[in-house]
């Protein structure tokens, strides 16, 4: 009998221990999915027509790559500012674990943005972009995907930089987020 309460213990005990009670970006968006103050959006892969765009075989790879893409956004509107200074605090923390690594950092026009991503240099799981606005709020993105190549996803931002990407169906989702 004291043998089966001990094993019970150390395995009661192991499971506790396998918990992480570090934050996770993915926690943080299930967290903030019916949160009032931030709007939520999943975007399937599926969204952008790829028969109606001239893709070349490396942009339709990177295209085919993406699952999906969340985006979660704190608009500054009404009483949320001290909100926006919380919130923007706990991503960074998540966002400088060492599973993310920094592909850049940048800012314009008073946004400070910085790109991230999850899994190997030539085999990305996950790209983040974390934005934040002192006047706007902030947006963060998660672009989930299997075998994404950088190089690949290069070529798929220039083409639609280029305007060859037909994005009109992320019109009304830009304008939510008061996008310009």
């Amino acid at each position: 009998m004291k043998n089966i309460v001990k094993a019970i213990s150390v395995a009661c005990i192991a499971l506790l221990m396998s918990c992480n009670s570090e934050p996770s970006l993915q926690k943080y968006f299930v967290d903030h999915q019916e949160d009032n103050d931030f709007l939520a959006v999943d975007l399937p892969s599926s969204l952008i027509d790829t028969d109606k765009v001239k893709l070349t075989d490396d942009e339709k790879e990177a295209l085919n790559s993406i699952k999906k893409v969340n985006v979660l956004a704190l608009p500054l509107k009404g009483d949320v500012e001290k909100r926006f200074e919380e919130e923007k605090s706990t991503i960074d923390k998540i966002l400088s674990d060492d599973k993310y690594e920094t592909l850049m950092r940048f800012g314009s026009n008073g946004v400070k943005a910085v790109l991230k991503f999850q899994g190997e240099e030539d085999d990305i799981d996950e790209v983040i972009v974390f934005a934040s606005h002192q006047e706007k709020g902030l947006a963060l993105v998660r672009v989930l995907g299997d075998n994404m190549r950088p190089e690949n996803m290069v070529k798929l931002m220039n083409a639609i930089d280029k305007g060859d990407v037909d994005l009109g169906s992320l019109e009304n989702i830009a304008k939510t987020f008061d996008i310009d």
